[in-house]
């Protein structure tokens, strides 16, 4: 037995087979339009990367600068106890030898 087809052959198609024979297709064109939003989408998203990975290193580095910045201080700090220290030494050595 032959497949149904429609009661109005050679008339207008159906709605409902029209718009699934437009989803259907893909055209070269739409194929190229998605690599580039394709291409695009991925640049944006290095882009951003970059962005991102560039403020990590710069906030790294003055991070580091700081710490280097408060160790420097603290052993300018411990530098001038120990000199003061040792000429409090070498004052009672004086006074002692006397």
């Amino acid at each position: 037995m032959p497949a149904e087809q429609p009661a109005s052959s050679g008339g207008p198609p159906v709605p409902g087979m029209v718009e699934q024979e437009e989803t259907a297709v893909i055209t070269p064109a739409m194929l190229e339009e998605e690599t580039q939003l394709e291409a695009a989408g991925l640049e944006r998203e290095r882009k951003m990367m970059e962005k991102a990975r560039m403020s990590w290193d710069r906030e790294s580095t003055e991070i580091r600068y700081r710490r280097l910045q408060h160790l420097l201080e603290k052993s300018n700090i411990y530098s001038k106890f120990l000199l003061t220290k040792m000429e409090q030494q070498q004052l009672e050595v004086c006074i002692y030898n006397f």
